[in-house]
């Protein structure tokens, strides 16, 4: 008896028919002795001791048997092992489809960079002076206001970006309206959701009632609040990556609505889009537009001097400012479809990070990139 043994996370969910419809974690197949009779000529048929298609039980115990042809079909829900007894050609051809179905889904490691760029326009009114004499002993002092007023810096921004992602943030960060909110990367199976979220969970009250004995009973949910991002690629041909990417924004904003006589629930503010773009394997997609109005009003006085009417304008500065802030979403995705490439991604990712050996020792990195392998 010639036997073959297939192990591996997902073997087959169906064997020539839909009808054998399982999950399948170990295989093994067996040849009937050579003095068996032949197989047949015409199709194999599928019968089954289950009046229902086999399937993996739920907590029933023994095996579940069928046949195709001439071939005996035995699965173990307790070990997850699907037990093939055949003839040598059968054999082969059951091996051939096991071989071609018994291979690793490709995944997708996504880099995600956050970014928050604030165009702001203000009106900056004020007096300031300053003024340098020297003193006996040959130094230099300064009298000077309290204003303290900021450089002004530039920076640029491209449309079309390269695989070099960081010359993109560097030429930004030359703005002082620039803020890295966070830089994630996850890593998901081929059509399958991935999300990232980055915030925190505030509780709040959805509703309120008065008992009869006069107690206040509020119902309490938690909701996420900050950055969510929903994102689910498709690998297309040529290693092209789709993606159906759905940011959303979400912050607590300063109003509060009544929803009882006691209790007044605060209010969300969001911001959201959805969209599908296509970008090649390791370039970078730009997602923006994601905008919000702010306005702020900065009295900067000297204390006693700026209040006194008319003359404490001299003694005064006030800012009036109108931000617009929006947000940048970075996308990269890389296609993994074995380990070897999801360790080339991770040294490359390595050269480019310093790590602390107060969190992490070299040693023990290099010891997690070696078990990728």
């Amino acid at each position: 008896m010639t036997n073959l043994l297939h192990r591996g996370d997902t073997m087959i969910k169906a064997i020539f028919k839909a009808g054998l419809a399982l999950l399948v974690f170990s295989i093994a197949i067996a040849a009937p002795p050579q003095d068996a009779a032949p197989p047949p000529t015409a199709p194999p048929t599928i019968s089954s001791s289950e009046s229902a298609p086999l399937a993996e039980p739920s907590g029933a115990s023994g095996y579940a048997a069928t046949t195709v042809g001439q071939a005996s079909i035995h699965y173990d829900p307790e070990t997850g092992s699907l037990i093939i007894i055949t003839d040598e050609e059968t054999n082969k051809q059951i091996d051939k489809v096991v071989k071609e179905l018994d291979k690793p889904a490709p995944q997708v490691l996504i880099k995600v960079l956050f970014l928050e760029v604030t165009h702001t326009k203000g009106v900056d009114f004020g007096l300031e002076g300053k003024k340098q004499y020297g003193s006996k002993d040959g130094t230099e002092d300064t009298i000077q206001t309290i204003f303290g007023l900021a450089s002004e810096t530039r920076g640029g921004f491209w449309k079309i970006l390269d695989e070099d992602l960081e010359v993109v943030i560097r030429a930004m960060a030359d703005t002082s309206k620039l803020e890295v909110l966070s830089r994630p990367s996850v890593l998901t199976r081929n059509n399958q959701q991935a999300t990232i979220t980055v915030g925190q969970e505030v509780p709040f009250i959805r509703n309120s009632r008065i008992t009869d004995g006069g107690d206040i009973i509020n119902t309490i949910e938690y909701e996420d609040i900050g950055i969510i991002l929903n994102v689910t690629p498709r690998i297309t041909e040529n290693r092209l990556v789709e993606m159906s990417v759905s940011p959303e924004i979400s912050t607590l904003s300063g109003e509060t609505v009544p929803i009882s006589n006691t209790v007044n629930a605060r209010v969300i503010a969001k911001r959201a889009a959805s969209t599908n773009v296509v970008v090649d394997d390791g370039r970078t997609v730009v997602i923006g537009g994601l905008m919000e109005d702010n306005a702020t009003e900065t009295v900067k006085k000297i204390p006693i001097l700026g209040d006194i009417p008319y003359l404490g304008s001299a003694f005064k500065r006030t800012i009036k400012e109108k931000s617009k802030t929006e947000l940048l979403i970075f996308l990269t995705p890389h296609v993994v479809e074995n380990s070897e490439e999801l360790r080339d991604i991770s040294l490359a990712e390595r050269d480019k990070t310093e790590i602390s050996p107060k969190v992490f020792t070299k040693k023990q990195f290099d010891r997690y990139i070696d078990n990728l392998e």
